[in-house]
């Protein structure tokens, strides 16, 4: 088999879950219909995360006459679709194409589209020389894209850790994939273990995954057929289980891990729903059953099939050899973690996902605001990430670390005074001016006095929208009650010409 990169599209929207916040919808729920633009032209692709399209240009492109038209059809499918959903309160979304050999060319080449405004197509063949001068800090900005590199690593999905190798890459004076192409693949094996393996295969252009150089197991495609059309979600839900477990173990057993998965639904009117999944690091049981459930409420959602489930079909369609994972010394997941996962799916499969809900990192500039509960489906509890989230990002205009330890809500703040030394209330002008340096804090009966402060920071949210437009001002106070030695650290939120307490720090 030869080794060759495949020739694929990314589609990518950055920050796309700070999108859909704005327009007030879930990232998997405003994705869907960019999803169903793209679909009407291609008929495979794979949904990574909200926001990131790929797909394979064999057969599309040929259709529509080469590369480039293709790109063009899609952006142009794209624009329509966001100018039809335009919703006035939120700026429309950038977006990038890019099509080249390899995932990673081709998310670089979308990188390059965000900025130019129009598809990038890199010419078949010249990925390699698309790379030799792009820096080796790429692989933090198409994490989603490539995937896990080096999977088998605890923590090779996390952002943080795609940095932490960066930062060994450069200080080694790797600064560009051309440097690293110039090494061995033994060299970087030896450096950098299974990552090092991957890291050569993509500075030379080439795909993460090589070639299966053994034949795949017999019967490795798993489906059912009902033999009365199935109504219930819960219940097909139920059925993928069972054929994910029994797909996953039979792969196992022949020192494999699916990669790439077919998802076929059909109904008994013969409507179906289709769709790729990829996932670096291989699919486990549970993963897959996540995946499907987005795709049947996506299908139930927006076709609105008009009877019950009679089939559902799993095909593995890409497979590498299994190198197991290396569990960590010190943390990482413990058998506790994995009883709560199984207690977590045997709830939501009874009474529904949205019966538990787990807290995710969201971001933003208000500590309040820095996590939400979400359904349980909504987060992969085996890698415990946020699907819907986007790469985490460093708000302009948020508080520095280190971060408060209690957090109030503000629908349950109580009202405090900062006073100055005349003992009136200090007020912040529309430039961000205050009237007197804070030298009194009371908040209720006690009385606090002011032995440091920072700020004010400013936050101005939404300004586009009258109904949801926020801003407030922000202080950082270390304070000291009256009659004590005890000093504690605050910070408190003028809004509405109204101060109160919003985070106390430990």
């Amino acid at each position: 088999m030869r080794d060759q990169p495949t020739r694929v599209v990314v589609v990518q929207f950055p920050h796309w879950s700070s999108y859909a916040d704005a327009v007030g919808c879930s990232a998997r729920s405003a994705f869907e219909p960019i999803v169903r633009a793209v679909v009407a032209h291609v008929p495979l692709v794979e949904v990574t995360a909200p926001g990131i399209i790929v797909f394979a240009t064999r057969g599309p492109s040929r259709y529509v006459g080469g590369d480039d038209a293709l790109a063009a059809l899609v952006h142009a499918a794209i624009r329509q679709q966001l100018g039809a959903a335009n919703d006035a309160s939120a700026a429309q979304p950038h977006f990038g194409i890019g099509i080249a050999d390899g995932r990673l060319t081709a998310a670089i080449a979308a990188q390059h589209s965000l900025h130019t405004g129009a598809p990038h197509v890199v010419a078949p063949g010249a990925s390699h020389n698309v790379l030799v001068d792009t820096p080796v800090h790429a692989l933090v900005q198409c994490v989603e894209v490539i995937g896990a590199v080096g999977a088998g690593v605890p923590g090779a999905d996390d952002v943080a850790s795609y940095r932490e190798v960066v930062s060994l890459l450069q200080r080694l004076g790797l600064y560009r994939f051309g440097d690293v192409a110039t090494l061995s693949e033994a060299d970087l094996i030896a450096r950098l273990g299974a990552f090092g393996r991957d890291l050569f295969r993509l500075a030379h252009g080439m795909d993460r995954h090589p070639p299966l150089a053994v034949a795949p197991p017999p019967d490795r495609v798993c489906s059912q057929q009902f033999d009365a059309p199935v109504e219930s979600r819960d219940a097909v839900l139920a059925t993928v289980d069972q054929l994910a477990t029994g797909v996953v173990e039979h792969l196992v057993a022949h020192g494999l891990a699916v990669v790439r998965l077919h998802v076929l639904l059909e109904s008994d009117h013969g409507e179906r729903s289709e769709r790729m999944w990829y996932r670096a690091d291989g699919w486990s049981a549970s993963a897959i059953v996540e995946s499907v459930r987005w795709q049947l409420d996506a299908w139930i959602q927006h076709d609105a099939p008009t009877s019950g489930v009679v089939g559902v079909r799993l095909s593995p369609e890409q497979m590498v050899v299994d190198a197991g994972r290396q569990a960590s010394l010190w943390g990482g997941e413990r058998d506790g973690d994995r009883h709560a996962q199984r207690a977590i799916r045997r709830v939501a499969d009874m009474h529904g996902a949205e019966s538990v809900t787990i807290p995710t990192w969201r971001g933003g500039r208000d500590p309040a605001r820095w996590f939400e509960f979400v359904r349980s489906d909504a987060v992969d509890l085996e890698h415990r990430v946020a699907r819907d989230a986007a790469v985490p990002v460093t708000w302009r205009g948020s508080l520095p670390s280190p971060a408060p330890s209690l957090v109030f809500d503000v629908a349950s703040d109580a009202h405090i005074d900062v006073c100055g030394a005349d003992g009136q209330r200090v007020s912040v002008t529309s430039r961000h001016a205050m009237s007197d340096d804070p030298a009194v804090v009371r908040i209720g009966a006690t009385t606090y006095d002011v032995l440091a402060w920072a700020g004010p920071w400013p936050v101005e949210e939404r300004w586009w929208d009258a109904r949801r437009a926020r801003r407030a001002v922000r202080l950082q106070l270390l304070l000291r009650e009256r009659g004590t030695e005890q000093t504690r650290a605050m910070i408190a939120v003028l809004e509405h010409r109204v101060w109160r307490l919003a985070a106390w720090y430990a």
